[in-house]
């Protein structure tokens, strides 16, 4: 067999081989922060803007490594593609090209978002249809394959939601197509969320679990329920709805503050398992790819609750969405700080093997 070029800039083969398959959390995380400082301390825009071209840096360069990983190795890529422990991570590169997108509007960039949301529409569709096609046909999918990362499909479907109500607000835009495409994703994200959280429990409730178990994806669990509140406050938010949203308006309001408190109870109870997970010496905190999605739900979280206490009557969260802004800016820069020492460590040490698995798969992960 021909030897497989060792890829540039640094990156090993082993480590294009084994790449994570969520790792666009990173520019979710990214541009979800940049979107909280934003909205939550305006006095911050340079920092806001900073990180936008950070996460926009990233996914470029995530899709010419994950193109790379497709092509060179195929057995792979089709492997976390085939396992429904890994494969749901895919959905975040649904989830990053659409929150990319928005934070691109917020800065007045309409052609390069409309492109962004494209791009996240084809892999959505693609991904949900060909994802639950393949796991639907088979003669059974084991219980110890749910993980926090399902829900990464509820996020996909709802950052859809997301982009859909910020580009209703564009000039000239088809407002009411517009507005009906994040009502019906937004519907969908619901539902879906309701259907997997409870696979999620069943799972944490009913079966034996270890420190190892406890992946980061977990946080999606709130982090789900923060972007659907996001989905939902834009709605309620858009000027001179259309008269189908008009009718609905009380279930979705009433629906986002059911999820916002169900979210919102969440937070606590996450943040006891990690301790648990790492107390004791159970395990040792070290960067993996899927930290990141321990840092976008709660720059969501930021970002829900303070466009959800723009809607009349609920004003009052907004100091709490404030303090989760600088909440999410620590969470980013402790992922950050872990992951360039390991970048740093990793070429100062001797080569080793792969690292531990992590994210509710049993293939072994490296990363660049």
């Amino acid at each position: 067999m021909p030897k497989v070029p060792e890829p540039r800039g640094g990156i090993s083969r082993e480590g294009l081989r084994t790449l994570y398959p969520g790792y666009f959390a990173l520019v979710m995380a990214t541009e979800i922060v940049s979107t909280a400082l934003l909205t939550g301390t305006p006095g911050l825009s340079g920092l806001s803007t900073a990180l936008w071209g950070i996460g926009g840096v990233a996914y470029v360069v995530l899709w010419v490594l994950y193109l790379l990983r497709a092509v060179r190795f195929g057995a792979d890529f089709g492997r976390d593609l085939a396992d429904p422990s890994r494969a749901f991570a895919f959905f975040t590169v649904t989830a990053a090209s659409n929150v990319l997108a928005v934070r691109s509007l917020l800065a007045g960039w309409v052609t390069p978002a409309l492109v962004l949301g494209a791009v996240g529409a084809a892999t959505w569709l693609g991904l949900v249809y060909g994802l639950f096609a393949q796991f639907i046909v088979r003669e059974t999918v084991a219980f110890g394959a749910v993980n926090g990362a399902w829900l990464i499909a509820v996020v996909a479907e709802q950052s859809v939601a997301t982009l859909a109500s910020a580009l209703a607000l564009g000039p000239g835009s088809p407002r009411a197509l517009f507005t009906l495409v994040a009502l019906v994703f937004w519907a969908m994200g619901v539902v879906l969320y309701l259907l997997f959280i409870g696979l999620v429990l069943d799972r944490l409730l009913f079966a034996p679990i270890t420190a190892s178990d406890l992946t980061p994806p977990y946080w999606i669990n709130m982090g789900a329920t923060a972007i659907t509140v996001l989905a939902a406050a834009r709605l309620l938010l858009l000027p001179h709805p259309p008269v189908l949203l008009g009718l609905l308006r009380p279930f979705v309001a009433g629906t986002a503050l059911v999820l916002w408190a169900w979210g919102s109870w969440w937070i606590p109870l996450l943040v006891l398992l990690g301790i648990w997970k790492y107390a004791g010496g159970r395990e040792r905190p070290t960067y993996h790819p899927a930290e990141w999605s321990i840092v976008f739900p709660l720059g969501m979280y930021a970002t829900a609750t303070l466009t959800f206490a723009r809607v009349p009557g609920v004003h009052l969260l907004a100091p709490i969405g404030e303090a989760f802004v600088w909440v999410g800016l620590v969470a980013w820069a402790a992922v950050a700080g872990l992951g360039l020492g390991s970048w740093v460590a990793r070429r100062l040490a001797p080569r080793r093997g792969p690292e531990r698995p992590l994210a509710g798969g049993p293939t072994p992960d490296t990363h660049p």
